[in-house]
């Protein structure tokens, strides 16, 4: 049964001025389900320091994530205004936003053309667009083209947050597949001459792995400290490879979907060590 025109628009309406932290997490993550399953794709929200963000409903709880339980914050560290981040796998933009809302400058890749669409979306209406530089680019082990596959729900769909260079079991009742451009770690360094990287964030489904086993030591001494997602309980892979580029493990919760949290003790900028420990 659809719902009348007039209840979608009043719905829309109240999603539009609904600030996010005003009610707790699990309130806020089921009032945007309902939200999905009432057919309502979109909602805009403004946040407490005044963005105003755009994002599918069925994974607005990233940016509960991201900005209210800061899961990608690393202990002891704080942001400044001289700051360098790195971005992969930006969906939407949520962390790209609350990178430079802390006044970092922001390089960001997302390869889904949708997702890609509401990201340029949040950096423009925001503002933002000298300080947060977007790339329509996926990012693995290699350049050139790749496949990305992009999960699909019962309407045939994106599922925003289901995006894979690696894995084309996305979940949804289906999978789109094309062709994208792809660079690698050591190229995002090279290419935009970014002299150091004081902040990496990755969250690409599995790709996290190739990334890490084909960025070179010298690109990894520009990095001072890196929050990711491991993919498919392989985060002892993730865990090695930094150990071994110089990186102290801060923190290291395993799963499905897991999180690593490292610090680089060898890397070319000793402020890095002085900034992130407690």
């Amino acid at each position: 049964m659809r719902m009348p025109q007039l209840f979608k628009d009043l719905i829309r309406g109240v999603t539009i001025v609904f600030v996010e932290r005003r009610l707790p997490g699990r309130v806020y993550s089921l009032y945007f389900r309902l939200l999905n399953r009432m057919g309502i794709r979109f909602a805009t929200i403004r946040l407490k320091n005044g963005f105003v963000v755009r994002a599918y409903t069925h994974c607005i709880t990233i940016l509960h994530e991201i900005w209210d339980k800061r899961d990608y914050d690393i202990p002891g560290f704080s942001w400044d205004k001289s700051m360098t981040a790195i971005d992969i796998g930006a969906n939407q933009g949520f962390f790209s936003l609350y990178a430079a809302s802390k006044g970092a400058t922001v390089y960001a890749f997302e390869p889904c053309q949708e997702n890609f669409a509401v990201f340029r979306w949040n950096v423009e209406n925001n503002g933002l667009g000298e300080q947060v530089r977007m790339f329509n680019s996926a990012v693995t082990g290699k350049k050139g083209q790749v496949a990305l596959f992009v999960g699909l729900d019962r309407s045939g769909e994106i599922l925003s947050g289901s995006v894979s260079t690696c894995n084309p079991n996305r979940g949804g009742i289906g999978v789109k597949a094309t062709q994208v451009e792809s660079v690698t770690l050591d190229s995002i360094m090279d290419d935009l001459r970014i002299g150091k990287c004081d902040f990496l964030k990755m969250d690409c489904e599995g790709a996290e792995y190739e990334i890490l086993r084909n960025t070179s030591r010298r690109t990894f001494r520009k990095i001072g400290r890196i929050s990711m997602e491991c993919h498919g309980n392989r985060m002892s892979e993730a865990e090695t490879m930094l150990k071994e580029a110089g990186f102290d493990i801060v923190c290291a919760r395993p799963g499905i979907t897991g999180v690593l949290k490292a610090v680089n003790t060898q890397s070319d900028g000793a402020e890095f060590l002085h900034l992130s420990r407690v």
